[in-house]
């Protein structure tokens, strides 16, 4: 008979060891009791893992699984990309945020050091297609955050999570507000919410979670394709934003010639201020493949500012496939991950006297609020004009207008073209309307320059 929670850390390991290459379907055929393949389909992977191979009931205890050893047990899994390597498949969901008490103690007196501080982690494999009883254990790791070298950083996402409970804002937390430790949604739909000690605004249910980016570099860690990534960090003595931020003083107030000759670059290049960045950060490959960019899932993007405050360029998101919008809802789309886990290093070139100086940088994400308001009408907005196949509005000499959201209508956020020609399409769920066509040019959702603008509002001052 199995002890279940009562587990030692030396039997947790040995245990956690043996299911190494094994599936579900395989833990089952190992119990000495038979169990109807229905009753093997009922939860998820985790919870059916932790019931034969450890014997443990489902809870949700606010104790981690196994006590005393204080080891919480979590099941995870990973995929093999088109290149080869390897990513998390989904980002590590931890404890519950409870609002009105999380914030009462310190980190390493909190509830979430209590449930988290050691989390035995079994990895598997996901394939697409394949039945998850048939999921196989391919590695284990007893992660101890005391002995982690991003410790320092996991408290610091803590307390920003914290510090926005204490001022009320609750309401207005983002996964992208932190680099590793994030705070994500839990519950059904938007009407899954919480009080707030702070404010009367009801808040979304939120859990403490590690990145889906953060995860997917302890996969490449512990289970394969770590070496080849380059770190950004050389100088351990600093954190991760006191080394930027001393990179950034270093070239801050610099023109682009000037720049080119002490990085010594010499080229007419287009991405010339993308090459520039890439320099002063030492770096042979882009910064965005870096170890700590791709952890804190912090795109780069580098910024012109015109003289005269304007920004040219609008960001672009990957095109998007018109089956797979209308086959999402808000909650689960695409486009809302992205934005809920992103955060973005603006480096910001300003125009003056006709030569671009280097202004600095903005660490940005997009807050809650537009991304619930703004952004949500976009999204829906495109989801109807796709679902009712009223894409194409007028043709007029030839060109066509579209009911997409226009740069005019929304101040975050449009839909515009993002193929190589007007035959660079994407099949249509379906048929347009007017024109009768089952495929269209390739579109996809754009952050509005002039609100990129009022986000960099400071470097024109």
């Amino acid at each position: 008979m199995k002890k279940g929670r009562l587990y030692t850390r030396e039997e947790i390991e040995v245990i956690s060891k043996s299911a190494i290459g094994k599936s579900l379907n395989d833990l089952i055929k190992a119990e000495v009791i038979t169990i109807e393949d229905k009753e093997a389909n009922k939860g998820g992977l985790g919870q059916l893992i932790e019931k034969y191979l450890f014997g443990m009931e489902n809870n949700s205890d606010s104790e981690p699984d196994f006590m005393p050893a204080g080891i919480e047990l979590k099941v995870t899994p990973y995929r093999k990309l088109k290149n080869g390597k390897l990513s998390a498949k989904e980002r590590l969901v931890l404890n519950i945020i409870d609002f009105e008490n999380e914030y009462k103690n310190e980190f390493k007196s909190s509830h979430f050091w209590f449930k988290n501080n050691k989390i035995q982690l079994l990895w598997y494999l996901w394939e697409p297609g394949k039945d998850k009883k048939d999921y196989k254990i391919t590695h284990e790791k007893l992660l101890e955050l005391a002995l982690n070298e991003d410790l320092n950083q996991i408290e610091k996402d803590w307390n920003t999570i914290i510090n926005k409970i204490k001022e009320g804002k609750a309401h207005e937390i983002s996964e992208a507000d932190t680099m590793y430790l994030g705070a994500c949604t839990k519950g059904a739909n938007s009407l899954s919410v919480r009080k707030q000690p702070f404010n009367d605004i009801p808040a979304m249910q939120r859990a403490f979670c590690f990145k889906v980016s953060y995860m997917t570099q302890l996969v490449r860690k512990f289970i394969g394709n770590y070496s080849d990534v380059e770190k950004v960090l050389k100088d351990t003595q600093f954190s991760f934003e006191e080394y930027v931020n001393n990179i950034i003083n270093k070239y801050k107030g610099k023109s682009q010639k000037e720049l080119m000759k002490e990085l010594n670059i010499d080229t007419n290049a287009k991405n010339i201020n993308s090459l520039l960045i890439n320099k002063m950060f030492n770096v042979r490959s882009n910064l965005a493949e870096t170890e700590e960019f791709q952890k804190a899932n912090i795109i780069p993007k580098t910024i012109r500012i015109e003289e005269n405050g304007r920004i040219k360029e609008s960001i672009s998101f990957p095109a998007f496939k018109y089956t797979d919008i209308i086959n999402q809802s808000w909650e689960t789309c695409d486009l809302r991950e992205e934005l809920e886990t992103t955060k973005y290093m603006f480096f910001v070139f300003k125009k003056v006297n006709d030569e671009y100086i280097f202004k600095g940088i903005k660490l940005w994400n997009m807050p809650e609020l537009d991304i619930e308001t703004s952004v949500m009408e976009m999204w829906k907005s495109t989801y109807n004009t796709i679902k009712s196949g009223n894409i194409v509005k007028s043709i007029t000499n030839g060109k066509r207008k579209t009911n997409f959201v226009g740069l005019s209508d929304n101040e975050v956020c449009h839909v515009r073209p993002h193929g190589r020609d007007a035959k660079d399409v994407y099949p249509l769920p379906v048929k347009d309307k007017l024109t009768g066509a089952d495929n269209y040019t390739k579109h996809c959702f754009w952050i509005n320059n002039t609100y990129i603008r009022k986000v960099l509002e400071e470097f024109n001052n």
